[in-house]
């Protein structure tokens, strides 16, 4: 009689083991735990931020491999410009 009111170490161990499975599994049960504001927060402004660092930088470096093509260019569009100007005022 003495067994049975004494409950072995094997299911003792088994019984731990179940109610610490239990409890882990149910801190698991709601997938949203961890949707909260500041990872709210954070999925809406990351993105944004990642964007427009990598447009400045992407602007940085053209702006760096383009310096002074722009001017020669737009003196270059002048010139061409110009000319279609005058021949357009005298034809022949």
């Amino acid at each position: 009689m003495a067994s049975l009111s004494r409950p072995s170490l094997p299911s003792c161990l088994c019984s731990f083991l179940l109610l610490l499975l239990l409890q882990v599994s149910s801190s698991y049960a709601d997938p949203f735990y961890w949707v909260s504001p500041g990872v709210l927060v954070l999925l809406a402004v990351l993105p944004v931020l990642l964007l427009q660092i990598t447009v400045g930088l992407i602007f940085l470096c053209l702006q760096y491999r383009l310096r002074g093509k722009l001017r020669a260019e737009i003196e270059n569009l002048h010139r061409t410009f110009g000319q279609f100007l005058e021949e357009l005022r005298n034809p022949f």
